[in-house]
């Protein structure tokens, strides 16, 4: 069940979602090739943050 309700979620916030994480995905391998940790730290925060801001406001 969870991961239809997954997969359901994915489908309604498609576009922020692929956005989102190929914008952070990019970040992230620039900081991670440069060695700043805390970037990269910080980068994973801000995707965890956005999934759960979204995911909060999801109502199936």
């Amino acid at each position: 069940m969870f991961v239809r309700t997954v997969f359901e979620f994915y489908r309604t916030h498609w576009l922020p979602l692929t956005l989102g994480l190929g914008i952070m995905s990019l970040y992230l391998a620039s900081a991670m090739i440069h060695g700043d940790y805390w970037y990269a730290l910080v980068g994973v925060i801000v995707i965890v943050t956005g999934v759960g801001w979204l995911w909060r406001r999801y109502e199936p």
